[in-house]
């Protein structure tokens, strides 16, 4: 029993010289070039160890490595792909014996990362050479022995203890794109006693100036090493936003995560501004974003269901998912959302250009002298068509738009290659309904637009007001258009539109100007009364159609049907040019209804002539189609008069007398309705050319 004591006892001295006696006896440099060769062997890249390799093996395996470069690849742009100024690992012997393995320390302080993709994209984190890996494959591996019982020493268990990263930075730089991304202060503690037990870990960085901190939380980690499952939670915090996963994750063959995912964003702008750069528009919105749902993702798929949102004040529901296993991203979904105010998210309206119109110059009539507008030649950039297929559709409750206002509205939009289409399948607004279709698609790239809608029942003055501030058209619409073009710029769009379309107007008027009460002040041009009317010109029907042709719109059967008058149209509208040829033909109807009657109504007519640039038509009575009436018929335009007169009722023995009398101005007055002047599109004083025609139908 002494004998044991004594060989017990020298066994302890042993271990205990050779815990004080290993660092000093063993060769530290000569294990310094074996662990920087065996790297370099492994990598193809170089390790370096400047400081000194410290190594202890009792009461535990120390190794302490300061100074430490690892090479990168050759032509980077920084000789090291990382450096570290120590490393620190400590691991317990005695757990050895049984089979355990506890790693009591291991820390990297103020390491250095710099991840590289060359112009090529080829990354220096990809490891090994290729030059190694053909000679290596192409030498022999020696057979291996058979195991020998008793050799082995299975691990049977794995406990961690103090794992950190210390001040450690990261750079990441992209010479395709020419960019480079600077992450500094990275921190990380993992705590895992062992395998069985739940892990977490908890870290911080700074990016861009600000910080970041995360979190990671896995309930079984050895199931996930072992291609098993665990729930799992992940967050991260900076000051612009807060995200927040907790569900499973499946470490199988093909890796599964599913589980409530929520995001909140306190200020879009400054995360904007922080990650990218700052959003250019100066409307209001774009404040505040939450996101929460149920997440599934794999490597071939990423939904989110159930998914409720918030931009700013408005809210939604919806889904989406994306399919990754084709050539090209497939995307589906649907959003619904409530009422929609787009006008935070516009520019605000220039009030000081409106300020400055009041200051503007004059021209003799004293209206403001604007600089006519013209069409740009800037070429448009749309933004990216293709690189997915998408399918998706969107409703929404209301919508607003400045002072327009949409009520319940659905949409479909597809994306197929280049070609981009739009459904507008239910369109509610200012009582009406509508549908119809947008496709746009890039054609040798320039984009080539087609447009169908289709509106019945709106209601046209509150519509017009709202959207172009225009009130002087009353009724119910009916309209079909359908139009298409193609261009690089706007000119090119204006010049190549072509296309077809047609409206109607029913029970309304046209506000600002009594066409009716020109004709009745044939009457009050005589008796000096109508001047209280309301100048409005009722109408039971408006209507029209149009054909464009490369910008060129034309238009031949305009009809206006009110009481007292009828009114028909036709000319043209020139669009590249800017410029309007049209002709109005009024005529007085045998009938103060509006409904009903026919086109051919008898009565005196008298042209308008609509000519000039957009910015300054002019308006001038035909009187050179009354003089031409007059030269093939004489009788016949005296008739007309005479019967247009006898029906304004009460005013036609006055009419006869001044007929009589050959009162040629206030003749001409009252059947122009105060218009007697004028430049007759032939050219030449058109008034005085219908006095001494007036004068000399009539007997003076």
């Amino acid at each position: 029993m002494k004998k044991f004591f004594l060989v017990l006892l020298a066994f302890v001295v042993v271990l205990i010289v050779a815990a004080v006696a290993v660092p000093f006896l063993l060769p530290t440099e000569a294990y310094k070039q074996q662990i920087e060769a065996q790297v370099e062997r492994a990598t193809g890249r170089a390790l370096v160890i400047e400081g000194p390799l410290d190594i202890s093996v009792l009461p535990t395996v120390a190794v302490t490595a300061e100074r430490v470069r690892f090479a990168n690849v050759e032509g980077s742009a920084r000789p090291d792909m990382a450096r570290l100024k120590a490393l620190q690992a400590e691991l317990k012997v005695w757990p050895l014996l049984r089979g355990a393995v506890e790693v009591d320390r291991f820390v990297l302080l103020e390491p250095e990362f710099h991840l590289e993709i060359d112009a090529a994209g080829r990354p220096n984190w990809a490891l090994g050479d290729s030059t190694a890996e053909t000679e290596e494959a192409a030498t022999p591996e020696p057979a291996e022995e058979p195991a020998r019982e008793g050799m082995r020493l299975p691990i049977t268990q794995v406990k961690l203890g103090d794992i950190r990263i210390e001040n450690g930075t990261l750079t990441l730089s992209d010479a395709r794109s020419g960019t480079e991304e600077n992450i500094q202060a990275i921190n990380l503690d993992l705590d895992l006693p062992d395998l069985q037990s739940p892990m977490s870990a908890k870290g911080s960085l700074a990016y861009k100036g600000k910080p970041v901190e995360l979190t990671l939380a896995a309930e079984r980690p050895l199931a996930l090493l072992q291609g098993g499952s665990s729930p799992v939670r992940v967050s991260g915090q900076t000051p612009d936003l807060a995200l927040t996963f907790a569900g499973a994750v499946d470490n199988t063959a093909t890796p599964q995560a599913a589980g409530a995912i929520e995001l909140n964003v306190t200020s879009i702008r400054d995360l904007a501004a922080w990650l990218a750069e700052p959003i250019a528009f100066e409307g209001e919105g774009l404040r505040t974003f939450r996101l929460s749902g149920k997440l599934e993702g794999s490597p071939t798929r990423i939904a989110l269901n159930d998914a409720n949102l918030a931009l700013d004040a408005i809210e939604g529901q919806g889904d989406v998912a994306v399919d990754l296993s084709g050539q090209v991203p497939q995307v589906t979904g649907r959003l619904d959302v409530g009422a929609v105010d787009l006008n935070p998210y516009l520019p605000p309206e220039a009030a000081e250009q409106r300020a400055a119109g009041d200051g503007a110059a004059r021209d003799g009539q004293g209206r403001e002298a604007v600089e006519p507008a013209d069409w740009s030649d800037e070429p448009i950039e749309l933004p990216p068509i293709g690189g997915a297929d998408v399918d998706f559709a969107l409703s929404t409750a209301a919508l607003k738009v400045r002072d327009l206002q949409l009520d319940r509205s659905r949409l479909a939009l597809r994306l197929q290659g280049a070609h981009l289409s739009i459904d507008f399948q239910e369109i509610a607004l200012y009582g009406g309904q509508g549908s119809g279709r947008l496709d746009v698609e890039v054609v040798d790239g320039a984009p080539q637009i087609g447009k169908r809608f289709r509106l019945e029942g709106l209601q046209a003055q509150p519509f017009l007001r709202d959207a172009a501030d225009f009130e002087r058209l009353r009724g119910t619409a009916s309209a079909e258009v359908a139009v298409q073009t193609r261009g690089r710029s706007q000119r090119e769009l204006v010049r190549n539109l072509s296309g077809n379309g047609q409206a109607t107007f029913r029970d309304g008027a046209i506000v600002g100007i009594n066409l009716a009460g020109m004709v009745r002040n044939v009457a009050a041009a005589f008796q000096g009364g109508g001047s209280g009317e309301e100048r409005a010109t009722d109408f039971a029907e408006l209507s029209g159609s149009f054909n464009i042709n490369n910008g060129i719109l034309t238009n031949n059967d305009l009809w206006l049907q009110a009481p007292v008058l009828r009114v028909a149209g036709s000319g043209r509208l020139n669009l590249p040019e800017r410029t309007v040829d049209y002709r109005v033909d009024p005529k007085a109807a045998p009938t103060l209804q509006g409904q009903g009657g026919e086109r051919e109504v008898a009565g005196l007519l008298v042209p308008v002539i609509v000519r000039g640039p957009w910015d300054n038509l002019t308006f001038t009575p035909d009187l050179s189609a009354v003089a031409r009436r007059a030269l093939e018929d004489p009788e016949g335009l005296k008739r007309e008069v005479e019967q247009q007169v006898e029906q304004l009722g009460g005013a036609a023995e006055g009419v006869r007398d001044a007929i009589k009398k050959g009162d040629a101005e206030k003749l001409l007055e009252g059947v122009l309705g105060g218009q007697g002047g004028g430049e007759s599109p032939e050219g030449g004083a058109g008034g005085d050319a219908a006095r001494k025609l007036l004068k000399g139908l009539f007997g003076n």
